[in-house]
């Protein structure tokens, strides 16, 4: 095995584990979804949870955080 094949072969490994802990991250994410907003502490509606299950905000504090953001 030349020292290109080598490369190839960590860089397949390391993209792999990669792939596996993104993964792992999203079957967490989708189980554990957050069911309060972690800014206003008021549930986050079921349709809202269901779209995004990543979400950690309901829609109005989300969109309040992102207008913060983006309309400095």
């Amino acid at each position: 095995m030349n020292r290109e094949d080598r490369l190839e072969a960590v860089t397949e490994g390391h993209d792999a584990a990669r792939q596996r802990r993104i993964e792992s991250a999203r079957r967490a994410l989708a189980a554990s979804g957050a069911k309060e907003c972690a800014d206003c502490g008021e549930l986050i509606p079921e349709a809202r949870r269901k779209a995004a299950p990543f979400a950690r905000r309901c829609a109005a504090c989300q969109s309040e955080r992102e207008r913060e953001f983006y309309c400095r």
